[in-house]
């Protein structure tokens, strides 16, 4: 698992491994609407699972069967990477069938993909589905979470040719998108401080405190933990243990750092993410021997699925 250091100086997104970086797919699911379809008889029987009773057309090219209401339920934060659309369809030519267009807040796209009809296809009951698109291929078009879960998402089908019957039984589509969770310093770093009185540091006075603010992208359930990762200290110093750092968790409470602290966690996160402080301090009576000089802590970041023990 890759961590962020605290000490980077610039802004950094990470992406832990397979576990927290990963394809997903959700599907595929079924449209239960036909609603603005033209042209075409019973389109509602193209709704639903496959059940041999299809929406036809006969004569004339053209005309939209429109379907949606496909319910899909994508995380906000996630990538969509592919639109696969399965169509189980007949045509009585094997050089006519049906052109599909996906539907964008209820609009078809440009892009379009033609299936063919198949030598013996010859009413609904020999309809059988057949596929266009892909887990990588998103028609053209630039898709959020929030287009795919609309209402008014879904497929318009149209008849290609003019001399055969198109009969159409169901549609399904299943999305691939990337599940995501990283984690990312907006600013902040290590905590450093100069101690230029040994009497501060014999007192146990808290010299220096800081702040980083983090945000995190996740499409689940996540935690963020905190743990000192390195130190520096003057040379004749007492050996100060990580724990000479304090990290505040997101109960609110001190912490020692020498120890994965929880400093956040939350549900899945708007696609623009959440950010949060966290809130770090050293106590110098960790240290004793009245030493001066400069003191440093350089925290470790890490994200995760709830439930998972910090590291």
């Amino acid at each position: 698992m890759k961590l962020l250091r605290a000490l980077e100086a610039l802004v950094l997104v990470i992406t832990l491994g397979s576990l927290l970086v990963q394809a997903v797919s959700q599907g595929p699911n079924y449209a239960t609407s036909s609603a603005g379809s033209v042209g075409w008889t019973n389109p509602n029987n193209a709704e639903g699972t496959q059940d041999n009773i299809c929406a036809e057309r006969t004569g004339a090219a053209g005309g939209a069967l429109d379907l949606t209401s496909f319910g899909f339920t994508i995380p906000d934060a996630a990538v969509i990477q592919g639109i696969t659309v399965e169509v189980k369809m007949a045509a009585t030519s094997s050089s006519e069938g049906v052109r599909v267009r996906l539907l964008k807040g209820g609009s078809p796209t440009t892009n379009f993909q033609d299936i063919n009809g198949t030598a013996g296809q010859t009413d609904c009951t020999t309809s059988a589905f057949r596929t266009v698109g892909s887990p990588t291929d998103l028609w053209g078009e630039t898709w959020t979470a929030a287009d795919i879960n609309s209402a008014n998402f879904g497929v318009r089908l149209s008849k290609l040719g003019a001399s055969n019957t198109a009969y159409v039984d169901s549609v399904r589509i299943t999305i691939e998108y990337q599940d995501v969770m990283s984690v990312t310093i907006l600013s902040g770093g290590a905590l450093s401080d100069t101690v230029n009185n040994a009497s501060t540091v014999e007192n146990g006075i808290v010299s220096f405190i800081g702040q980083t603010t983090l945000q995190v992208i996740a499409t689940r359930n996540w935690r963020v933990c905190a743990k000192v990762s390195s130190y520096s200290y003057p040379p004749g110093a007492d050996d100060p243990t990580a724990n000479a750092l304090q990290i505040k968790d997101y109960l609110g409470n001190w912490q020692p750092g020498g120890s994965g602290v929880i400093v956040s966690q939350g549900t899945p996160t708007p696609a623009g993410g959440v950010t949060f402080p966290v809130d770090q301090r050293v106590l110098l009576a960790s240290f004793g021997d009245g030493k001066i000089g400069s003191y440093q802590f350089t925290l470790d970041y890490s994200i995760d699925d709830q439930g998972v023990p910090c590291p």
